[in-house]
């Protein structure tokens, strides 16, 4: 009912009630992660703007980091967080590892639980990673940066490493934020930016112990703040969707076209499936 209403939930333990180690699954995210960084910071850089023809001869995690942090004070902003798309997918042991939580029963289950539709499909999983001093995750929902014409989605943000209060930058939820259609009905994306003025219920799920998760839906608004903390912070998101959802169309259709901000995620599969059709497994 509270996830219903306020488009978020607490959910203790999810690593050990799908049967897993949580210090193993830190230990095999942390390896993955570090393999995938060089992908990540391109990611970034993409998605901020830099230009890709004075990004793509370099090669190394320094290299690429400079080059964002370079980037960032340019552009008088704060380093941003790291994102590493579909973890599960490799082929090590320690994506198997991943893999294991994000497609064990219990996690699926719980997912077309909270949603109400008899099942789901893993569309995406995700690693997230902030070192001390990056800066603030700024207002979004996950929806508005996929590709599914649905309203049945839903993200558990999984901790690996403690999340005690607003200094390890936990996530922030907009509460009956996903319920507020006329937001984005009628206001353009500079008229989202303000707020203030929607009635939402601004809370954290703080504290987490590694393994605890937030559940959240696809609409809902969420935020985090800065990591002030001297250790870097490390999540797991885990995200499902109805089963058959289907891709959006394309052309005149739409008012706007969602946020490539996670085409990482999705180019691999997307050309797979026409617009309109559901999609069979992403």
């Amino acid at each position: 009912l509270a996830f219903e209403r306020l488009g978020h939930i607490k959910v203790p333990g999810l690593v050990e009630r799908a049967g897993m180690d949580v210090k193993s699954l830190s230990a095999a995210f942390a390896r993955e992660f570090a393999a995938m960084e060089p992908d990540a910071l391109r990611q970034k850089l993409r998605v901020l703007g830099a230009d890709p023809r004075k990004t793509a001869s370099l090669r190394s995690n320094a290299e690429l980091r400079e080059a964002l942090e370079d980037w960032c004070e340019s552009a008088g902003m704060e380093v941003p967080f790291l994102q590493a798309f579909q973890m599960h997918r490799g082929t090590s042991a320690d994506a198997r590892e991943i893999a294991k939580l994000a497609e064990s029963s219990e996690v699926g289950k719980a997912a077309a639980n909270l949603l109400g539709v008899p099942s789901v499909m893993l569309y995406q999983t995700a690693g997230f990673v902030k070192e001390p001093g990056d800066g603030e995750t700024a207002w979004h929902s996950d929806l508005n940066t996929s590709p599914f014409d649905t309203s049945y989605m839903v993200t558990f943000w999984v901790a690996l490493t403690p999340v005690r209060n607003d200094r390890d930058s936990p996530l922030v939820f907009g509460g009956r934020s996903h319920r507020d259609f006329a937001l984005p009905y009628w206001y353009s994306d500079s008229g989202m930016a303000d707020l203030g003025t929607r009635g939402y219920l601004i809370k954290d799920h703080a504290p987490f112990k590694p393994g605890d998760a937030s559940a959240h839906h696809g609409w809902v608004l969420h935020s985090a703040p800065p990591l002030e903390a001297d250790t870097r912070r490390m999540a797991l998101s885990l995200t499902f969707v109805e089963e058959g959802a289907r891709l959006l169309p394309n052309g005149s259709k739409l008012r706007k076209k969602p946020d490539d901000e996670d085409r990482e995620g999705y180019a691999d599969w997307l050309s797979a499936f026409r617009p309109g059709e559901a999609v069979s497994h992403p």
